[in-house]
C-alpha cells in the first residue's frame, strides 16, 4: 500500500497518517496501491481545503479522502477520521503487518533547490532507521517536547521533529499548519515555549535567524535544553546571534530528503561543535571524494574538502521516475549529496557548500560561505548569500545579496568595503553587493541559489546597459532555461540607435549564457 501524503495539503494531518494509516483506515483499501488522501477540514484553513479540491480532481488514483474533522460536501465521498477512528482499539493494532523493511511507504518532493522537484521513495526501513537515529543520537524521551517548526510535508517536519520525539514518547507542538512561515507563530514562538515547556526548539537557519530577531520579553524560556537546525548550513554569525540572544546552544544535523534527513548530527547530550554538523548517522557510512579532475572520487585525507558521499540503511532505493538516478550514486554504490564538505580527525563533518554553489573565477573554486560568514557578521545583516555574477574575462565573479534585520539600515557601500577589509582570499571578494527584502526561498525555507543567479545575469545586463544607455533607460530581462537546460537570456531596451545596441550586444556576447537582445518600441 502507498499512500500519498499530500502533507503540503493536510497540514497536521501527515504526520498522524504516518503512525495510524495502518490501524484507522487499512480496512478502507480494498485495491493493491490504493492512495489515501488525509486532510484538515475546511473550516482550519479554507485555502488548504480549495487546494484538496483541485488535487481531487486531479488525482485519479485516488480512493478515498480522510478529514480531519467535519467534512461537509466534497467532490469525492469524505470519510470522517473521528468515526473511522472509533470503530478500532485505541490501545493495541489489530491489522495483520503485510509490510516489510523494504516495502514503500511514502513518496517525498526534494526542495528543488538545485532544479525540478523529484518524488523520492523511501521505505519503512529507512524511516524507522532515521527516526531512532535522531531519538537515540539527541537523547529524546517522554519528558521532551518539541516545536515542530519544520514543514511538514518535508522529512525534517515528518521525521527529524516528528516521527523520532513521537517514537520516543515525547510530545509535539505544532505552531500552525504552515510552520514559521506563519508570522503570527513566529511573534508567537517564545510564548509558546514557555506555555508548553518546550524543552527542543528549532527551524532550518532562515527561521533561527528570524527567531533570533524575535524578541523573547519576559517569556520564561528555561525548560529548552537544545536548539536543533538543519535542511542548510547554518552560517555562524546566525548560530552565533542565536545563541547570544536565546542563551540556548545550537545543534546543527545533516540530511536531506534522499536519506530520510539523516546523515549527521551533534550528539544532544553533549558539547556541538560550532561548525560542524556532528557525527555520521548510526549504522551509516560517510565518505569524503575528491573534487580535482585528475584523480576525482578519489577517498580525501582528513581536513581536506571534497564531495560527501552516504551510505547506511536510511538511504532511499531510488526515485520514483527511474531517469532522476542517473548520477545519483558513485559505481561502487555510494549515494552522492552534491554537499562539499570535510572530516576532521575525530571523524565530525563539517560542510563548506553545494558542489553546484562553487564560485568558479577564472578556474579557481571560491566558496560562498566564506564571505556569507564575514558579510553576517556586519551589524544589520540578518542573512546573506554570494552568488556567481557572468564575466566576459573570469567566467563570473563573486557578487553578495543581503538583507537587513527588522529596524536596521544597511548602506551597501559599507557593507562592501567591510567585505573588502576582511575576506581573507582576494578572488572571492564580492564585486557588487545588493540589498534586497527577502532571499528567495523554498516552501521548506532554503535558500535557492538558482533565483539569485538568474537575479546576478539581470543585474550584470543592467550593469552593462547602464554604461552604454545611461541610468535613465531600463531593460527587461527574461532568464530562461532551453530544452537542454542551457541558460538563455532575453534583453530589450528602448534603443535610441542601432550602434548602442549593437555595442550591448557586443558586452554581453562573451558571457557564458545565450543571450538575445532586441530593441523594444
Amino acid at each position: 500500500m502507498e499512500t500519498l501524503l499530500g502533507a503540503q495539503i493536510a497540514g497536521v494531518a501527515s504526520t498522524i497518517n504516518y503512525l495510524l494509516n495502518a490501524e484507522v483506515i487499512a480496512d478502507l483499501l480494498t485495491a493493491e496501491n490504493a492512495t489515501v488522501l488525509v486532510l484538515t477540514p475546511p473550516d482550519a484553513d479554507a485555502a488548504i481545503w480549495q487546494k484538496a479540491q483541485t488535487v481531487i480532481e486531479r488525482t485519479t488514483s485516488l480512493r478515498h479522502v480522510v478529514v480531519l474533522g467535519r467534512a461537509g460536501a466534497g467532490v469525492r465521498p469524505m470519510l470522517d477520521f473521528a468515526e473511522m477512528a472509533s470503530r478500532h482499539r485505541d490501545d493495541a493494532l489489530e491489522f495483520e503487518a503485510r509490510a516489510s523493511r523494504e516495502t514503500v511507504c511514502a513518496l517525498f518532493h526534494t526542495g528543488g533547490t538545485t532544479g525540478r522537484p523529484k518524488l523520492v521513495r523511501l521505505t519503512h526501513g529507512n524511516q524507522i532507521h532515521a527516526a531512532w537515529s535522531f531519538a537515540q543520537v539527541h537523547g529524546f524521551d517522554e519528558t521532551d517536547a518539541v516545536i515542530d517548526g519544520f514543514p511538514l510535508f518535508h522529512v525534517g517536519g515528518t521525521i527529524t521533529s516528528g516521527l523520532s520525539v513521537l517514537a520516543a514518547g515525547g510530545h509535539i507542538v505544532i505552531p500552525s499548519p504552515y510552520g514559521l512561515r506563519d508570522r503570527e507563530a513566529v511573534r508567537s514562538y517564545w510564548r509558546i515555549v514557555e506555555a508548553f515547556r518546550i524543552t527542543i526548539v528549532g527551524g532550518v537557519p532562515t527561521s533561527i535567524a528570524t527567531l533570533t530577531d524575535t524578541p523573547i520579553a519576559d517569556a520564561d524560556i528555561s525548560s529548552v535544553r537544545m536548539g536543533v537546525t538543519g535542511g542548510a548550513v547554518c552560517p555562524k554569525a546566525v548560530s552565533e546571534r542565536f545563541v547570544e540572544q536565546t542563551g540556548i546552544r545550537l545543534f546543527e544535523t545533516y540530511g536531506m530528503t534522499e536519506t530520510a534527513a539523516a546523515i549527521a548530527f551533534n550528539p544532544g547530550r553533549g558539547t556541538p561543535l560550532q561548525g560542524s554538523v556532528g557525527f555520521r548517522a548510526p549504522f551509516a557510512q560517510t565518505r569524503i571524494a575528491s573534487l580535482d579532475p585528475s584523480h576525482r572520487g578519489a577517498a580525501c585525507p582528513p581536513l581536506t574538502s571534497g564531495l560527501v558521499l552516504v551510505k547506511g540503511p536510511q538511504v532511499f532505493p531510488g526515485y520514483l521516475d527511474p531517469k532522476h538516478n542517473q548520477g545519483a550514486w558513485s559505481p561502487d554504490g555510494w549515494l552522492i549529496t552534491g554537499d562539499v564538505g570535510y572530516l576532521t580527525a575525530d571523524q565530525r563533518l563539517v560542510l563548506t557548500g553545494r558542489e553546484k554553489d562553487l564560485i568558479v573565477r577564472s578556474g579557481h573554486n571560491i566558496n560562498p560561505a566564506d564571505i556569507e560568514d564575514v558579510a553576517n557578521e556586519f551589524p544589520g545583516v540578518q542573512i546573506s548569500a554570494a552568488v556567481g555574477m557572468p564575466d566576459a574575462y573570469a567566467g563570473e565573479v563573486p557578487v553578495l545579496f543581503a538583507v537587513a534585520a527588522p529596524g536596521a539600515r544597511l548602506d551597501a557601500g559599507e557593507l562592501q568595503r567591510h567585505l573588502e577589509a576582511h575576506v581573507a582570499e582576494p578572488p572571492a571578494k564580492p564585486r557588487r553587493v545588493f540589498l534586497i527584502d527577502a532571499l528567495p526561498m523554498t516552501a521548506v525555507g532554503k535558500i535557492t541559489k538558482g533565483d539569485l543567479r538568474d537575479r546576478a545575469i539581470i543585474e550584470k545586463v543592467r550593469m552593462e546597459a547602464e554604461q552604454i544607455f545611461g541610468a535613465s533607460i531600463t531593460p527587461t530581462v527574461a532568464v530562461a532555461r532551453d530544452e537542454k537546460l542551457n541558460t538563455v537570456v532575453r534583453v530589450e531596451i528602448q534603443a535610441t540607435d542601432s550602434n548602442s545596441l549593437q555595442k550591448l550586444k557586443d558586452a554581453l556576447e562573451p558571457l557564458p549564457q545565450r543571450y538575445t537582445v532586441i530593441a523594444r518600441s
